[in-house]
């Protein structure tokens, strides 16, 4: 458990943690506690994901803004 932790993450560290409560009792019935837990983690770890991204998105948009604007003043300086 502890190399999927290191190696992919919290993410799949839990979906193994799942995997193993299921497959220990065989033939039973998902446990509702244990699937809400799951559940629970994996939105949680694509909330972050998505807050991530969207920074990211906004520091790429910004810092392509700002150049083209750093070109153009150079530009009007540059042709009178």
């Amino acid at each position: 458990m502890n190399t999927l932790r290191s190696w992919r993450g919290k993410t799949i560290a839990v979906v193994g943690t799942g995997a193993t409560v299921v497959a220990g009792s065989a033939n039973a019935a998902l446990d509702g506690t244990a699937v809400t837990a799951l559940e629970t983690e994996v939105l949680a770890d694509v909330a972050t994901a998505s807050g991530a991204g969207f920074t990211v998105f906004t520091v790429v948009i910004a810092t392509s803004v700002g150049f083209a604007l750093l070109s153009k003043f150079i530009n009007k300086g540059a042709n009178g």
